[in-house]
């Protein structure tokens, strides 16, 4: 195995990481991510807009983007602005974050009364691909969330353990084509459209639409890096009918999976 699939195979947390001044009205394109952002205001204040909604930020604060969300950021005329910010993903992350009291709803933080916190988001270990690098980063980012969880803690209702349970089964289950929203219903011992308003209001997603990007995401990295079948990926990744495979993944990823692989059979990973 080479480095590169060493490093895939860590779950690195972190994807990006920098710093900004923005000038005036700058946008962040608003991509649909399945990532979370993290940003923390170094300089100035300015404006963080979040699925339409207006959030009014100053140094010291930090602001979290939940997946499937839009941003814009605006500086005000005049006024110096700046932000370093942190793209992370993966269950363990999520995890984290559910302990704080970061919701869609109140994704600002105040400052974290931390002796140079700011720096604690240069997380970038060497740049490289190499194991021990994709280590360090993701140490890096323990250390940052775990301040989150110790000075703004969750006041959230046992809702959110809902969700969290949910997202955990879906996780280590996609791949079965019995995971369905009945099933995690059952599992997690609660009433179906309940979990579907709890899942959509947490994660922008219903149930259906998060198990199937699981299992799209799952089949992005086969089809790059294997010769396996379509009809034997759309299996393994929990479809039992190969045409639906290839319309789920088609609305996902707005091409079929032939061209997909035809795009990125050369790809090491995603």
């Amino acid at each position: 195995m080479n480095q590169k699939d060493d490093y895939s195979a860590l779950s690195n947390m972190c994807i990006s990481s920098g710093v900004r001044t923005p000038d005036i009205n700058f946008v962040i394109k608003p991509t649909m991510r399945e990532t979370y952002g993290l940003f923390i205001v170094t300089a100035g204040k300015g404006v963080f807009i979040i699925d339409g909604v207006r959030y009014p930020v100053k140094r010291g604060n930090s602001v979290m983007l939940f997946p499937y969300s839009r941003i814009e950021v605006t500086a005000y005329p005049g006024i110096i602005f700046e932000y370093k910010w942190v793209e992370l993903r993966g269950f363990e992350v999520a995890v984290m974050i559910s302990r704080t009291n970061f919701s869609r709803n109140r994704p600002v933080a105040p400052e974290i009364p931390v002796d140079n916190f700011f720096k604690y988001f240069d997380v970038d270990a060497d740049g490289s691909d190499k194991v021990y690098s994709a280590c360090r980063t993701n140490g890096r980012i323990l250390i940052l969330l775990s301040y989150y969880i110790q000075y703004y803690p969750s006041e959230k209702t046992t809702e959110t353990n809902y969700v969290m349970q949910a997202r955990d089964y879906i996780e280590k289950n996609f791949r079965d084509v019995s995971c369905t929203v009945n099933r995690v219903a059952d599992k997690i011992q609660i009433d179906r459209t309940y979990l579907y308003r709890l899942f959509k209001q947490e994660t922008g997603l219903s149930v259906i639409e998060y198990i199937n990007n699981c299992r799209i995401r799952r089949a992005c990295s086969m089809l790059s890096n294997t010769s396996a079948q379509i009809k034997d990926v759309a299996l393994s990744v929990g479809f039992s009918d190969q045409l639906y495979f290839s319309k789920v993944f088609r609305k996902i990823r707005g091409i079929t999976p032939t061209e997909y692989r035809k795009e990125h059979s050369n790809d090491l990973f995603m």
